[in-house]
């Protein structure tokens, strides 16, 4: 919060002349840089912009000032208060992504919608978001006569950048709208399909000269409560003691290097997971990162075969990280002492998993920087067990541009297993050369990625190989099979018009997964088409034929599965969303697979009643029938209902409500949470569960808990 206060205090005091209010005033920018949105880059390619915007850049020591005037119809305008980073699809919204370092690497986007909520998130060189990354930055809107007008606050401390008396930061300006009801967005420059990054084809710079770079200083200590009630086995409710901690989180920035810290921190999920259905699954399932420590600096973590999965680290009595993004040379590295260790042993088309206790566990990450976002890096993992046993891995990958239109990346990856003595698996199941047991076997395994794609305005090609060995195993990364090879090819048609479909695709493509016995594991041809129509109409439809598929030793053939989805947003306060799945899928969690008719039904919608609450409502059925006699292998569903009312950008209340018919269990979820910036925040909430037993609804467990966290900052 004292970053808040400090920005407005430089708004009003260290730089006079702007009044950070959300009112772009001609005499308060009257010196600043100016730009314009003049290309609409979807739904129609690089066409001229029906609407103006104007962008006023400038700049003091300390912070960069940002304006937006973005005429059009206030009629047409979408937009809610919504909490950090909960800008949605749904809204207007202008943004600026900045690439301090101008390679392409990545660039830090900040984004406000015509109500003054905002967000931030880094995009890397595939252009993939990363939603979790928070800096210190402010903003302020308002509605006017012509459209809205916007102001932007971000100090410098919250970016990296070369350590030179001259800086030239690449810029990406842009502009979401709903022009008469149909989603349009601008940039500042044309974007061509397949010519990089987007922040690499940019030809706007920002030239600043002589600014004081401040190295990050920040202490964040935080303070959690709890309180659980459990039934227990004889049917009696026990009430655990108030469980209390105290940890404490910090970042400390020289000569380009970033430390962090943390002791005893407290990761519990604000928000639960979102429940997924695994009645037919073999395999593991995989869950969102959400935790802002192991968040930060996970681009140097990405990866085709998913070599680092982070809440492998469970429950860490401490952490640190030491990370450089250098003008050229980048690295990164984490050391973790986890308390309760989860892992995954994967095997041929299944998964056995446990949890285990103390490990310690090393990251190490090295990338070299080329223009246009292409880079080569080296990636190394280590983990060490108390029950004895080590697990290390090593990988090399790079990302090429050839012409600008086409584009290859590539993935090598050996690993080595010394598994440790426990029970917390037991299976007679053995693969070709150990068992799946943790019994202190020794084996190494590898892997493998290879992609090679062209794309022009119309038309995208791609070409794409992987695989595991029958050994691989990467306990820090997520792997749930191994033994198996994949290619994949797939051609897809690009439409744009101003007609009645704006935009719309063609597909096809191409699949085989073949074993290391050249056996076949899934031989499959997917159509697929998709269109988006005026009003946000969007229909899609895809039709897959599995010609081939092999499950634990038994073959099926001409396995057919349609997908059919609609969603609909006809205004600012509706949007919904159908799908409809049927055709045929193996039964697999039975002794003897078999084909069963599939039918799965998905219903998710969201009401925006005013400008401050919001209703959510979602239902999900998977059902899977025998062909033989009618009766069901699997049939439920999960519903869900959320009402989130936000008081201003910095706080919210929020209710959620989900059953789940396959367990006859529910959840229920009260939660207040202030949050004034990137990581002060205070909550207080609490759950019930409950639990259908013979008719009559029994509370099964509940939970209050609060947190406090406070950023200390003295940069």
């Amino acid at each position: 919060m004292n970053r808040l206060f400090l920005l407005l205090f430089l708004s009003f005091f260290s730089f006079s002349d702007i009044r950070f209010d959300g009112i772009v005033e001609d005499a308060e920018w009257s010196d600043a840089e100016v730009y314009d949105l003049p290309f609409e880059i979807s739904p129609s390619y690089n066409t001229e912009a029906e609407h103006d915007t104007l962008v006023y850049i400038k700049n003091d020591s300390s912070n960069l000032y940002v304006a937006f005037k973005a005429f059009g119809n206030r009629d047409f305008i979408r937009a809610g208060i919504r909490a950090r980073d909960g800008i949605n699809w749904l809204d207007d919204q202008v943004a600026i992504g900045i690439d301090t370092f101008g390679d392409g690497r990545y660039y830090i986007r900040f984004s406000a919608n015509p109500l003054g909520s905002i967000g931030d998130n880094k995009v890397d060189n595939k252009d993939d978001f990363d939603g979790s990354y928070n800096v210190e930055f402010d903003a302020k809107a308002r509605l006017t006569d012509l459209g809205y007008e916007v102001e932007f606050v971000i100090p410098f401390s919250s970016l990296n950048f070369p350590d030179t008396n001259n800086q030239k930061w690449a810029l990406m300006l842009s502009r979401k709208l709903y022009n008469k009801g149909t989603e349009a967005r601008y940039m500042n420059y044309k974007k061509i399909d397949g010519a990089g990054c987007i922040i690499c084809q940019s030809d706007e710079f920002y030239s600043i000269n002589n600014i004081v770079k401040k190295n990050k200083k920040r202490l964040i200590p935080s303070f959690t409560a709890n309180s659980v009630r459990e039934r227990n086995t004889e049917g009696n409710m026990n009430e655990e003691p108030i469980d209390s901690e105290v940890s404490l989180g910090g970042e400390y920035e020289f000569d380009g290097n970033n430390f962090e810290f943390t002791i005893n921190p407290d990761f519990s999920q604000v928000e639960a997971d979102q429940s997924q259905i695994n009645i037919n699954s073999t395999t593991a399932l995989r869950f969102d990162e959400k935790r802002i420590f192991f968040n930060e600096g996970k681009d140097f973590l990405s990866s085709d075969l998913a070599t680092v999965y982070t809440r492998s680290i469970n429950d860490p009595e401490y952490a640190i990280k030491l990370y450089n993004r250098g003008e050229k040379h980048s690295y990164y590295f984490l050391d973790a002492e986890d308390a309760t260790t989860p892992i995954i042993v994967p095997g041929y088309q299944r998964s056995y998993s446990g949890l285990l206790g103390k490990s310690h566990a090393n990251i190490f990450s090295y990338n070299y920087n080329i223009e246009k976002g292409q880079n080569i890096g080296f990636l190394a993992t280590n983990r060490d067990y108390e029950e004895g046993g080590a697990s290390t891995l090593y990988s090399l990958k790079g990302n090429f541009l050839f012409n600008e239109i086409y584009r290859t990346r590539f993935e090598l990856v050996s690993t080595d297993m010394d598994e440790p003595i426990s029970n917390v698996i037991n299976t007679s199941n053995v693969s070709k050369e150990h068992t799946y047991n943790l019994d202190g076997e020794s084996f190494s395994g590898y892997g493998g990625a290879f992609g090679l794609s062209r794309e022009t305005e119309n038309w995208e090609t791609r070409y794409y190989f992987a695989t595991k060995s029958p050994n691989y195993r990467s306990d820090l990364g997520f792997t749930t099979e191994n033994d198996w090879k994949k290619h994949s090819l797939n051609h897809k048609y690009k439409y744009r018009s101003n007609g009645l479909i704006r935009s719309g695709n063609i597909e096809i493509r191409k699949d085989l997964m073949q074993d290391y016995d050249g056996n076949i594991i899934d031989q499959e041809t997917v159509l697929s088409a998709r269109a988006e129509l005026e009003n946000q109409l969007n229909i899609n439809f895809s039709w897959d034929n599995s010609h081939k598929a092999s499950f634990e030793g038994y073959t099926f053939k001409n396995i057919k599965d349609y997908n059919f989805g609609v969603s609909y947003s006809p205004s600012a306060k509706f949007w919904m969303r159908f799908g409809y799945d049927w055709g045929e899928r193996i039964a697999r969690n039975i002794n003897v697979p078999e084909i069963g008719d599939r039918k799965d039904f998905s219903f998710n919608s969201s009401f925006q009643l005013t400008d401050q609450f919001r209703l959510q409502y979602r239902y999900r059925k998977n059902q899977l029938t025998s062909k033989v006699t009618n009766e069901d292998y699997f049939s439920g569903y999960i519903t869900s209902l959320r009402g989130t009312y936000q008081f201003d950008k910095n706080s919210f209340f929020k209710l959620v409500h989900e059953y789940n018919n396959f367990n006859d269990d529910s959840y229920t979820q009260a939660l207040f949470q202030w949050q004034p910036d990137s990581a002060t925040i205070f909550y207080f909430g609490g759950t019930v569960n409950q639990e259908d037993i013979e008719g009559t609804w029994e509370v099964e467990g509940s939970q209050v808990y609060m947190k406090l966290q406070y950023l200390f900052n003295f940069d």
